[in-house]
This record gives C-alpha cells, structure tokens and sequence, in this order.
C-alpha cells in the first residue's frame, strides 16, 4: 500500500510540475530563468541535463537562503540523501540511496573541492566562502572515482582568483552562536597573475548540561583560513594555482544523552572531547590544446585528531598525498566521440593509539588507477557512454601493544560503466545506466585482542538505473524522475560492540528505489523547488563473524531513510526605488523513521523540520536576511547505540530552534 501511494504521489507531483509549461515569465536578463547549469563532476564540462545518469546541482543562492553553511546540511536539499554526524563532525555519515557509511573512516560517498579528494576526516567542513556551485552524482561512480564512491560524489566548486579587486564580509549571529568569513581578491599582475584569501570562523554554543556536574558541553569552534594563487596568462592555454589552507575545529559535540533525558538535554558526565587539526595544500594545473585540455591535479593533506570519546582517548594521525592526470575532450569541438583518459595514485598513511591498552596501529595504502571514459554521439540524439577504470590497491599494516600484527594485502578491482541517453525531443530525455562501485579490502583501523579477525575483503556494488529528464524552453521548469535497483556483496561493517568495533563483512545488501525533483518558476517572482526520494535497502545475504547463526536478513540497513523529501517557495517582491527587493521563503525537509544499528532497535522516528526567512536583496554588492531554522523545535536523534548497565540507549541530539540574522557585503 505504501508504494502504491508513493508512486500515485510522484506521478502526480510530476504532473503538476509539468502543467507550468504554459505559464508566462519574463526574463529581465535575456536568458531563461533557470540557468542551463554546466558541471564538471563528470570530468569534462557538460550541461547536466545531458548527462545518462541522475545529477542534482546547488547553486549559492539557494544554499544561503536554507542557511546551509557546511556539506553536513546538503541533505536539506538533495533528495534520497541523509547526512549526519555519526558521534562527531569527523566521522560524518553519507547514506545516498541507501548506500550508508558504516565504514566511517572510508565512508560511500566521496567529497571534492575544485577537482581534489578530501579526507574522511573533512568531509562534513563548512562550505567555501566564494562557491559557485554543488554538485551530486547519485550511484555508483566507481569508474570516474575508484574506490569508496559506492553512494556517490559530492563535488564542490568554487570561484577561481581573477583580474578584479573583491572584497566580501558574510556574518551571522543566532541564538545557538555565531559564524563569519571575509574574502579578498587581489590582481597582482593585470591578465596575468590573481591571489584571493578566505578566513571564515563559526562557534556553536553549547546544547547540552551534564548530568550531576552541570556544565555546559556540546559546542564547537571552527577556524579556517586558506590562500590561493592563480598564474592564468590572458590568452595562454596555461592555467595553474596553488592552494594553502588550515583549520582546526574543538569540539565537545560527542556527549551522549540517555532516552529519558532526550528533552531535557541532560548528558552522562562522561569525557568526550577532540581536537582536529588540519593541514591542506593543492596544486590544479591546466593547459588546453584546443581539442582536449590536459589537467594535472595535485593534493596533500594532513590531519590530527587529538579524541577522547566516551572516556576513551584514542588520538589518530593521517596523511594523504593524491595525484591524477588527465585529458578531456572539449565539448565546444562538436566531436563524435568526447571522452576523458587519465591515471590516480594516492598514498595514505594512518596511524591510531589507544595508550589505555598500549596500542600503536599503523597503516600505510597505496592506490593507483587507470581510467576512461567516453560518450559517442551516435546521432543528434542518441548518447552512448561507455566506460571502464582498473584499481590496484596495496596495504601494509602493523601494531604493537595488546595486539602484535605486521602484514601487507593487495585488491584490484574493473569498474565497469555503460549508458545511454535519447533526446525524444528538445525538452524531453531519457535514459538507462549500468555502474559499479568498489571498496577495496584491508585491515580494520581499530585493532583491539576482542578482535576476531584484522582483515576483510573488497566489496563490490553493481547497480541499474532508468530515468527521464524534462526542461522545457522557456526556462521555467525541469523535472527529472529515475529509479534504481542495487546489489552490494561482501558490505563492508563495523561489527560488535562499542568501543571496541571493527570492520568485517557481513554478507549482501540490496537497496532499490525512485527520486523525483522539479525545479520552477512559474512567474518571474515565485519560485518552488521539491524533491522526493523513496529507497528500500535491506541486508539480503547476512554473515556477521561475531555473531554466528545470527540471521539479520530481512533488516534495515542502519541510517538509510525509506523515505526523503524536500519542499522550498521562494517570492520576489520588487520594493520602490532603489531599495531592492525582499524575498520570504518557506522549507520543509523530512526523513522518515531511521535505525542507527542492524538489529533495527535503536532508532530514531521520522520528523520534519520547517524553516522560514526572508531575505532583503538591497542590490548586487548588499543583502540581509532574517530566518529562523526547526521552527517547531523539534527534538530528534542523530545517532545512538546501545551502552549497556546501566546506561541503555544512548543519543546524539540535531540542532533545536535556532533564530538568527545575516549580511552579505561585498565590494
């Protein structure tokens, strides 16, 4: 009965959406009031409606207006997506149809900032200061990725240093605490030589008070700061810039709350605290032959993380150095055939102490990669992408302490892709995809004598997608449906009870599903943006080494949502003289009920959120904004498990009403 329904409500949202082809917008500026949007997710520039596969985009406007500041929040945009902090910020959890991250240090979704790969400790970071847009491939992108995009890619990018002085203040103060960031943009040499720098600081106040004790913990302070250098001759193929950044973030934000303690925000006295520093520097570099640009992408980052997390200290170090070359047809040539053929290596080093037990565990991974991928233009309508990538991975591990292990393990892995796209006719595509995703197999980071085994093999994911995609030529609608059906062998896990979890596989997962987005403007003023996304995951194979006989099939995957929606009205009213325009806007975003463990017994209800603002545009250069965020104040759980005597299930709390206001200035 439920996906009956379901189905009858995407159809008919479909068919709504679809009636506004006839309404009337003016355009003041000449083009359509929806941009045709050009990503690079893909690894060569595209329109996004083009692509064989479900692409969604975020452009800045609509991220501040949801007051969305960090990667952490883009689910209130992106449907079939669930984005939460799983204990901390630093092991944040990305389930994307279904596919969670229950392997939180190689979580199943990948995040990149202009072109290069961030670590698994800074995938939840604020967004940039200067962003031109989101982009998120659904699915598995195992071909253009590798390893662990088994959920997707989130690919940020932001506004290169150019030939003009810019200089923006962005600040806001809410009852839950403050954030703040200043950009500059500095020519140093006309048409040839461009500088910007961001800082940007957020503090979150306190949201819990510890039990007996009453001090207040829960809070966080961010501090971020990066430099760029841009060398980009007027008129030259070349085009290179270097990245510098740091950031450190302390946090008391892993407290947990016991079930009978949810409203109050009582925490258990129980020490839990991290410092997370880290250390990034990037080198992209590109130079266009006329027919194809050659892109070398350089990245090296460096992070310590200094926890003590339920009276646990377990600090940990990473390193990781990433280098790909690649070449990429250019769309403008009219080529048949456009592709993109390049090569990845990264080297990752990992270390995690727990002096507790006298523990010292090392991890040294190499990875290297060769790809490509292709699109035949058989016809002025007919798309056919093929691809195919070969993963090779080595792993070394060593520890010393309760547990004595010195062992190296090796995985390689073909990724397969084929799709196809139709134009029906100029407004209307379809569309079928068959990907893969891998993760590589290894050593469990946490190695502890409970252990029973240290290793576990790659897991594979095979997935079929159809959809259809709609923008009609007046630029005020596009709609696009699909659905999907995966199989995940040998899922990767974090087995047995905490603290002392450690990766294994246990056995076949199978999600399926469908996603539904419209995006219109039926005047000029009034915009609507809606998403629904409907996913069944399910353990369908279950082998879980701690526990034998234990059969869990049947079971939910943890923290994969059946359902995901999100609704956002925006209207323009154009104010007298040159006092610019006020903007009122109302959001809602819902996730229905979520497990947070396989047994499916500690979880929390689904819920919605509403959010309401309105946003003054003085003009180009200046823009204030008033909003308020869950405006019920509703109380819900982010992530919890079961503690034992004498504590049961134990939770992490989302953000509670928060009121605020904003200004954007820029010179």
């Amino acid at each position: 009965m439920k996906h009956k329904l379901l189905r009858e409500a995407s159809l008919l949202a479909l068919a709504t959406g679809l009636s506004l082809h006839g309404a009337s917008a003016q355009d003041f500026s000449g083009t359509t009031l929806l941009e045709r949007l050009v990503i690079t997710s893909t690894k060569r520039s595209e329109d996004y409606f083009a692509v064989p596969a479900l692409v969604d985009v975020a452009e800045p406007g609509e991220l501040r207006r949801r007051n969305i500041d960090s990667v952490a929040d883009l689910d209130r945009v992106f449907p079939d997506v669930n984005i939460r902090a799983r204990s901390g910020r630093t092991y944040s959890n990305f389930t994307i149809r279904g596919q969670a991250s229950l392997d939180f240090y190689n979580p199943s979704t990948q995040v990149y900032v202009d072109g290069l790969p961030q670590d698994s400790f800074n995938l939840a970071r604020a967004l940039p200061g200067d962003l031109e847009s989101v982009e998120l491939l659904y699915g598995p992108q195992g071909t253009l990725y590798g390893r662990g995009a088994i959920g997707g890619v989130i690919n940020i990018t932001t506004r290169k240093p150019g030939d003009e002085f810019r200089f923006g203040i962005d600040g806001a103060i809410t009852s839950e605490g403050a954030s703040s960031s200043l950009r500059i943009n500095l020519p140093l040499i006309e048409g040839a030589l461009f500088a910007d720098a961001t800082v940007s600081a957020l503090r979150e106040n306190d949201t819990y008070t510890t039990m007996m004790t009453g001090e207040d913990v829960g809070g966080t302070d961010d501090v971020h700061g990066q430099v760029r250098l841009r060398y980009a001759p007027e008129g030259s193929p070349l085009d290179m810039m270097l990245t510098a950044g740091r950031g450190r973030v302390t946090s008391t934000e892993e407290y947990f709350v016991m079930e009978s303690m949810l409203e109050d925000r009582i925490a258990l006295p129980v020490p839990s605290r991290y410092d997370l520093d880290t250390w990034n520097l990037g080198l992209n570099a590109s130079y266009d032959l006329g027919f194809a640009t050659i892109t070398a992408l350089t990245g090296y980052q460096d992070s310590t993380l200094d926890r003590t997390i339920f009276g646990n200290y377990t600090p940990e170090w990473q390193s990781t150095f990433s280098q790909e070359l690649r070449i990429a047809s250019n769309p403008d040539e009219g080529n048949v055939i456009d592709y993109v053929v390049g090569g990845y290596y990264q080297n990752l080093d990992f270390t995690r102490k727990v002096p507790a037990a006298n523990q010292v565990s090392n991890q040294k991974i190499g990875s290297y990669a060769l790809f490509a991928d292709l699109t035949w233009h058989a016809t002025d309508r007919l798309d056919i992408s093929p691809g195919l990538r070969f993963d090779y991975e080595k792993a070394k591990a060593t520890s010393a302490g309760g547990v004595t292990l010195d062992g190296e393990n090796s995985f390689s892995s073909l990724s397969p892709k084929l799709g196809a796209s139709y134009r029906v006719s100029d407004e209307w595509l379809v569309y079928g995809l068959f990907s893969t995703g891998f993760k590589a197999g290894g050593f469990t980071r946490t190695m502890t004598p409970a252990n029973i085994a240290f290793t576990y093999d790659p897991q594979t994911t095979y997935n079929g997608e159809v959809g259809v995609k709609y923008r009609n030529d007046a630029g005020t609608l596009e709609a696009r449906l699909s659905a999907y059906y995966n199989v995940t062998r040998d899922y990767q896990m974090f087995v047995g009870i905490q603290p002392v979890q450690y990766l294994q596989n246990v056995g076949e997962v199978t999600s399926r599903g469908v996603d539904l987005k419209v995006r219109a403007m039926p005047t000029d003023r009034l915009g609507v943006t809606a998403g629904i996304g409907y996913n069944h995951t399910r353990f369908t194979a279950y082998d879980n080494p701690v526990t034998p006989g234990v059969d869990r099939t049947g079971n939910r995957v943890p923290y994969a949502p059946e359902i995901t929606a999100n609704l956002m009205v925006d209207y323009r009213f154009d104010l007298a003289g040159d006092y610019g325009a006020l903007i009122p806007y109302a959001a809602v975003s819902y996730v229905s009920d979520i497990y947070f463990d396989e047994t499916n017994t500690v979880g929390q209800d689904g819920y919605a959120l509403v959010d309401l603002g309105v946003k003054w545009e003085v003009n180009e250069k200046v823009a204030a904004e008033a909003f308020v965020t869950n405006l019920f104040d509703k109380t819900y759980t982010t992530y919890g498990f079961n503690a034992g005597a004498p504590y049961g299930n134990v939770y992490q709390l989302g953000q509670g009403r928060t009121i605020g206001g904003r200004i954007n200035l820029t010179f």
